[in-house]
């Protein structure tokens, strides 16, 4: 995959673009400046909208999950992103940054 954060534009393994919205796109910028690194829940509630986050709001797993459904080659068995049990989710590869 090839994201292009400055035009909010991801393209997938074939080169097609894939449509996302813009949170959708905010959040996987969230994953790729922090690759291999766990991200609270709290945290990417903050950096997405800088808002509270409570243990009974779902809005951050809702979201993650309609990333992975556009990311993931299994979205049942996500290889991208990471989930870390009652804390948040990490994204899993390297992230390679080329000047375009």
């Amino acid at each position: 995959m090839i994201a292009y954060l400055d035009r909010f534009e991801l393209l997938d393994r074939d080169g097609a673009q894939v449509e996302m919205t813009s949170g959708d796109f905010r959040l996987l910028a969230i994953f790729l400046g922090s690759p291999k690194r766990m991200l609270s829940r709290d945290r990417i509630m903050d950096l997405l909208h800088g808002t509270e986050w409570t243990p009974f709001d779902r809005t951050i797993d809702n979201q993650v999950a309609r990333l992975r459904k556009k990311i993931e080659r299994d979205p049942t068995s996500p290889s991208l992103i990471k989930t870390v049990r009652g804390i948040g989710y990490m994204f899993a590869m390297d992230v390679k940054q080329t000047e375009d």
